[in-house]
């Protein structure tokens, strides 16, 4: 019996084993450039090769469907993939996909909720991780803005509904600032920085919110323009 020689593959799996890998990576690329119909061919092309393993990815798949515009199928499957292969619980289920949802949601079947997590999202990530443009920080606020007031928290642990407003002076500001635009930072800051009622002297608030923001948003303040 003749054996194989190394540099060929023993059977049929290596081969789709690469394929497969390579997919995946695609795949994964595509969704980190909001290609979600890119990333759903993919996917299905693995589906085709080996169903298992795309079963597999029902994480990615459900990001992808997001991206497309298919928010609640996408969630819905995230949630299930999670009960079914780690055991979650289904309420940190749900808010595990709603995570990802604010991240990977395009309009399509939005919920408000939906959109004013994603609005949420944008700042923060704007604020402290990628930097991004004046229109992008305001179409975030904007959003944030009309969806506050609709939007109420489904329950004691829903602190991504009940307390992000409370934080929005400075995420909201912090995008702006990091912008470049301080001037509407400033706005936005007072805007919708903590109640003040107990202090009457409209000067001395003025102060405190003026120090404050000279402080905390770091773009903006003294320190930004020190050499």
């Amino acid at each position: 019996m003749q054996a194989t020689p190394p540099d060929q593959p023993a059977g049929p799996y290596a081969p789709q084993t690469a394929e497969i890998g390579e997919l995946v990576a695609s795949a994964t690329r595509k969704m980190n450039f909001d290609d979600g119909k890119g990333c759903l061919a993919d996917l299905d092309k693995i589906h085709a090769i080996d169903a298992k393993y795309d079963a597999r990815l029902a994480v990615t798949r459900g990001m992808c469907e997001m991206l497309t515009g298919r928010c609640q199928e996408g969630k819905q499957r995230i949630a299930r993939w999670y009960q079914e292969e780690t055991n979650m619980h289904p309420e940190r289920a749900t808010a595990t996909a709603e995570s990802l949802a604010s991240m990977r949601c395009r309009e399509g079947d939005s919920t408000d909720r939906d959109r004013l997590l994603r609005a949420y999202f944008d700042l923060f990530d704007g604020a402290y991780m990628n930097k991004k443009t004046v229109a992008n920080c305001k179409a975030a606020l904007d959003v944030a803005r009309a969806l506050i007031p609709k939007v109420k928290p489904q329950g004691p642990e829903d602190s991504q509904i009940r307390d992000s407003p409370r934080a929005l002076f400075h995420t909201a500001a912090t995008c702006f600032g990091r912008a470049g635009d301080c001037k509407t930072a400033l706005a936005v800051y007072r805007e919708f920085y903590p109640s003040l009622d107990t202090v009457k002297d409209q000067a001395t608030r003025d102060k405190i919110i003026q120090d404050s923001f000279d402080s905390s948003i770091i773009h903006c303040g003294p320190k930004a323009k020190s050499p």
